[in-house]
């Protein structure tokens, strides 16, 4: 039995994915057919609505703890950023230094329970906002490679995949960008080998 765990923003949630539960439910379904033993391994979807970097930083642990079974392992998964790099106002949420300090005592303090992952943010059709998230994709890259954390960047394989064509209000993906989510973390290779490999 395993748990995984995932944290981050309304994209993570997949609000525009209801019926299917979004990017986390698919991937639960392609992970299962890949030989995850779906039940009793479990999926946690922890996505919040608006919560940057800095609110996941707030929240993310007792969230987990809450969350949590003795002897059984955990994985923990962040995807986060789009928040952060939005400019509602004229300027960025959260700027870039600081979202990766974010990061970086997130994943230092994760490491603690269990096996992490990191996934960048997707791509957004805004090009500033856009182009805001690859600098950030880039700040987050090193962060993970310095706190020794896998990261998987699903940023530039779904900008060239077309997948902010499926993205109704310039944010938040449909179905078909949720399956392009899901289709891009199953080739990731620390999560093949989290799915894969089966405790009993």
């Amino acid at each position: 039995m395993k748990i995984f765990h995932f944290f981050g923003d309304s994209v993570t949630l997949g609000v525009n994915d209801a019926p299917a539960g979004g990017w986390v439910a698919r991937l639960a379904g392609k992970a299962a057919a890949a030989g995850l033993q779906v039940p009793p391994d479990t999926f946690y979807n922890m996505g919040v609505r608006r919560h940057s970097s800095a609110m996941i930083r707030e929240r993310w642990e007792r969230e987990f703890q809450a969350r949590t079974i003795e002897g059984v392992p955990s994985f923990l998964l962040f995807c986060f950023g789009t928040v952060d790099m939005a400019a509602p106002r004229g300027s960025v949420n959260i700027p870039v230094g600081e979202s990766a300090a974010n990061a970086r005592d997130i994943l230092q303090k994760a490491k603690e329970y269990g096996a992490v992952a990191m996934i960048s943010a997707p791509p957004v059709k805004d090009r500033e906002h856009c182009a805001r998230l690859e600098s950030l994709c880039t700040a987050y890259a090193s962060v993970c490679a310095a706190v020794d954390v896998p990261f998987i960047d699903i940023f530039h394989p779904l900008l060239e995949a077309g997948y902010v064509d499926d993205l109704s209000d310039g944010v938040h993906p449909g179905a078909a960008g949720n399956e392009m989510i899901a289709d891009a973390l199953m080739q990731a290779a620390p999560l093949k080998d989290w799915f894969r490999k089966n405790e009993n």
